[in-house]
């Protein structure tokens, strides 16, 4: 579920309920390999037995299952690298001290406070994360205004997992971070969808897509801050309520 994002692999669609999927039908064949999460319209197109009806079969269930379980990593790692590029490519410009230079593993930079210059950088970062996706949100067409949203998502998730990294392993249930937060945005998605939907998911239509990943998104800038004003406590040179008011800010 966590390498998949809780997503189905084939309509991608975040949110929906999912289910494991045996790819050759048989329950008790439990091998990583013969497991595909599917969304519940999708699982039951995939057990259609044979015939016109049959269009999700075995064979391709599994490439639509490799190609997302390699694209939600490819994801997560763009999103870590954004994140730590201005950590390590900014702040080691001015801030020797807690942060070396040659260190691109999130792993390997623990320092017990963030620096404060990259905190400070976050507000930017975050307005470049918003032009970035701005042109797909204007679109007009449906399934690029969500995946923005959901681009947007990703790469906010990077900084959730940095920030994370100035914390104690105990308070994300000794689970790694990235596990952690998926957990959490999937939930996320569920909460908005099961809000927007009152008679039953799809009554909506498709338009709910774009609301609900949008609530998402601001979801998760909210658990940002949240993070951020936690790290800072204490910090009495430390202006929040001017960084709370940059941060929310528009691009």
């Amino acid at each position: 579920m966590f390498l998949t994002d809780s997503t189905c692999c084939v309509c991608r669609m975040r949110g929906k309920p999912v289910q494991i999927h045996h790819i050759d039908k048989n329950p008790s064949h439990n091998t990583f390999e013969n497991l595909a999460v599917l969304c519940l319209e999708c699982h039951n197109k995939a057990h259609v037995q044979g015939g016109f009806g049959q269009n999700l079969y075995p064979q391709l269930v599994t490439k639509y299952r490799d190609e997302w379980l390699a694209d939600v990593k490819l994801r997560r790692d763009s999103a870590n690298e954004k994140a730590i590029e201005i950590q390590i490519g900014e702040i080691s410009k001015s801030d020797h001290s807690k942060v070396e230079p040659q260190s691109h593993n999130i792993e390997q930079a623990k320092p017990k406070k963030p620096p404060i210059t990259y905190i400070n950088l976050l507000p930017a970062f975050k307005s470049a994360l918003q032009q970035q996706v701005q042109p797909k949100r204007d679109s007009g067409i449906r399934s690029e205004m969500v995946q923005a949203n959901y681009d947007y998502i990703d790469s906010l998730t990077g900084i959730l997992v940095l920030l994370a990294n100035y914390y104690s392993p105990e308070q994300f249930d000794n689970q790694s971070p990235q596990e952690f937060f998926s957990k959490i945005i999937a939930s996320r998605f569920r909460w908005h969808y099961a809000v927007a939907e009152p008679h039953g998911p799809g009554t909506e239509g498709k338009i709910v897509h774009i609301f609900c990943s949008h609530s998402v998104a601001c979801d998760v800038e909210g658990m940002i801050e949240d993070m951020v004003a936690a790290l800072v406590f204490g910090n009495y040179g430390f202006d929040l309520p001017s960084w709370k008011k940059q941060w929310r800010s528009e691009s």
